[in-house]
């Protein structure tokens, strides 16, 4: 079911026209940048889905349909 599916973001190739910073440089950076994704992946966790909230959103419908109609029988 892709409904629920998220999409994963796109990863870029990027290759600069000049080669001006050196490599000690360029491993520091990736060594940062690789620490600052995996914080992000781990940032936030929803304790309650949207699916779960349409569906108790739709028990709340569903017993106010149900009352509604015991109270005018």
């Amino acid at each position: 079911m892709s409904l629920f599916k998220q999409r994963k973001g796109r990863s870029f190739n990027y290759t600069p026209r000049s080669e001006k910073v050196s490599s000690i440089d360029d491993v520091q950076l990736k060594m940062k940048w690789e620490s600052v994704k995996r914080q992000g992946k781990h940032k936030s966790k929803r304790v309650i889905s949207l699916p779960l909230l349409l569906v108790f959103l739709g028990m709340i419908v569903a017993l106010l349909y149900f009352l509604t109609q015991y109270e005018t029988a």
